[in-house]
């Protein structure tokens, strides 16, 4: 399941969850700094993008570390893992004022990432992008650049949510 270069030395840390010692990712997660932002969870950690594309950039980090969302197989773990990691995205743009219908969430396909540790991007709002990260880098309808979060769910069979539900009551 991992596509990680054999050089990666995976490590066991106190959770008993694998980190890779050589990933960006895996060494933010484990200093649990002051860089994490609420919601946490002991599936993941929110963070601020360091290059933000957008008024509100957030990253959604899993702890446990995956090489991409490609990886993610149907099963009920990864399916949990990817509604939890919405549910938290979800809140922490409610709680900084954004509005969920100017929102994009998603993935960047590979081979199209530079960190291969799995990562949801949350920006908002969209029209504050530039034309380019708005058309081109993180638009799920031109090409697998970046796909979206539906894309994922139903890759993994994610069961869909009714349209009437509050996304208010995340």
């Amino acid at each position: 399941m991992s596509e990680e270069p054999m050089n990666n030395k995976i490590v066991k840390n106190d959770r008993t969850e694998d980190r890779v010692q050589t990933c960006v990712f895996c060494n933010i997660i484990s200093a649990n700094g002051s860089n994490i932002l609420e919601p946490r969870s002991n599936e993941f950690v929110v963070i601020k993008d360091l290059k933000p594309v957008a008024t509100h950039h957030f990253l959604v980090l899993s702890h446990k570390h995956i090489a991409s969302s490609k990886s993610l197989q149907p099963c009920e773990q990864d399916r949990n893992l990817i509604e939890s990691m919405v549910t938290a995205a979800k809140q922490i743009l409610l709680n900084n004022g954004c509005d969920l219908n100017d929102t994009r969430m998603g993935f960047h396909w590979p081979p199209f990432y530079s960190i291969g540790h799995m990562h949801l991007h949350v920006i908002s709002p969209i029209s504050s992008m530039s034309a380019f990260n708005r058309y081109v880098v993180f638009n799920p309808s031109i090409s697998y650049i970046f796909v979206d979060v539906d894309y994922i769910k139903k890759r993994i069979g994610c069961k869909e949510k009714k349209e009437t539900e509050d996304p208010s009551t995340v």
